[in-house]
């Protein structure tokens, strides 16, 4: 495991300690400390008595020791110790609030500062292995976290080093100009920006079409359990409703949006300018028809609004009235049989994420990431190699 940088690892930082396990009560906690352990030998009150009488700092390194925390003359916790290395110690312990409570308050009387779980592994690891590590953790599916492992694994980090040091050995570097028009190693990281922050936030694909037309109904059709109020008066749905789930193993939120008509109702009013502006915003809109009844002028017109949307035909259990009306590449579906369903889903995948970054691609994961390699970008595109290296490091750190 990589050491303490230099600013924590000075002789005057204190020991740290956290909790590495999840918030709540569980079976087992693990307390994670960073420093000489012999402060829990030497401590006033001995914290951590082995079953076989050795000193903490004595036990061999991954040997796991039964003992007991606490001093002899108070009440006891059992607990499992075990040195990982030199300078650290895991401290397994019953799981309840209480228990960890009191070890860290112990710790703390012995001098150890204690920290979160996350600012302790920023001490061990640094700010981008931190962010990588944060990022794998809120990854919400299997796949999205297959490519956050990728980048957590050093694949980013060699693409910055490889970066600093080309630009230490050539500057203005040849391929400057390159940084604009996407052909440079920068840009191309740059390119996958958007993919790389969806890992962890998830696409917006948003229902639209006049009312009635059953967006309600596919919604929860696609989600598999009721999130959005069904009924047959047009104006139901007056707010955006949202919901999360999967599709083709990437996260996406849905939205429910209330239908797009001419409205003097108020309240109705603002939930479809409010529709709007989800839609604008949105990865994805999926314009909803009602294939059981002819096309409209109200239909036409969403379409219109909305070019560059998948079309939906639903109710397609009743019978298509549309005919040739219907757009091109329209996918047929029906909520209430779950026809067609399957089918959008891809449509939706494929239309999101149309194509993959190969193995090995480095890209940014956070904001802060993004924000850095663009400032990078324009300052190599100004010439301004002190700026550049000042973000480099930045982005190292």
């Amino acid at each position: 495991m990589p050491e303490l940088p230099l600013h924590a690892a000075a002789s005057n930082a204190p020991p740290l300690a956290a909790v590495c396990t999840p918030h709540g009560r569980g079976a087992v906690a693990t307390i994670v400390v960073r420093g000489d352990c012999r402060l829990m030998d030497c401590a006033q009150h001995r914290l951590f008595r082995a079953v076989n009488g050795r000193e903490l700092a004595a036990q061999p390194l991954r040997r796991i020791v039964f003992g007991r925390w606490g001093a002899e003359q108070t009440a006891t916790e059992e607990v499992v110790g075990c040195r990982l290395d030199a300078a650290t110690t895991e401290i397994h312990c019953h799981g309840g609030a209480a228990a960890i409570e009191r070890i860290l308050s112990d710790l703390a009387n012995a001098g150890c500062q204690v920290v979160s779980g996350w600012q302790f592994a920023e001490s061990r690891a640094g700010l981008l292995e931190m962010e990588c590590q944060q990022a794998l953790a809120h990854a919400q599916t299997e796949r999205a976290a297959g490519h956050l492992l990728e980048q957590a694994s050093g694949v980013l980090r060699a693409a910055l080093e490889r970066l600093a040091a080309c630009l230490d050995r050539e500057w203005p570097p040849h391929d400057a100009a390159a940084v604009t028009d996407g052909q440079s190693p920068l840009a191309l990281m740059l390119a996958w920006a958007e993919f790389g922050l969806h890992l962890t936030q998830p696409w917006s694909v948003v229902l639209t079409g006049r009312p009635n037309v059953g967006k309600s109904s596919l919604i929860n059709a696609l989600l598999g359990y009721s999130r959005a109020i069904v009924f047959d008066e047009p104006g139901t749905t007056r707010d955006v409703v949202t919901a999360e789930t999967a599709f083709g193993g990437w996260p996406v939120q849905l939205a429910d949006t209330a239908g797009l008509r001419p409205s003097v109702d108020g309240l109705e009013s603002a939930g479809i300018a409010r529709a709007r502006q989800c839609l604008a915003n949105a990865d994805c809109q999926l314009v909803v028809v009602d294939l059981s009844q002819p096309p409209d002028v109200k239909d036409q017109e969403v379409l219109a609004e909305w070019p560059l949307a998948l079309v939906v035909g639903n109710k397609a259990d009743l019978g298509n009235h549309w005919g040739e009306a219907l757009p091109a590449g329209a996918i047929l579906v029906s909520a209430v049989t779950g026809a067609g369903l399957e089918a959008l889903v891809d449509a939706v995948a494929r239309f999101l994420v149309p194509r993959m970054p190969p193995a090995g691609t480095a890209y940014p994961i956070s904001w802060r990431q993004t924000r850095l390699l663009t400032q990078i970008g324009h300052a190599i595109d100004a010439g301004n190699r002190a700026e550049v290296a000042v973000l480099l490091a930045e982005m190292l750190q």
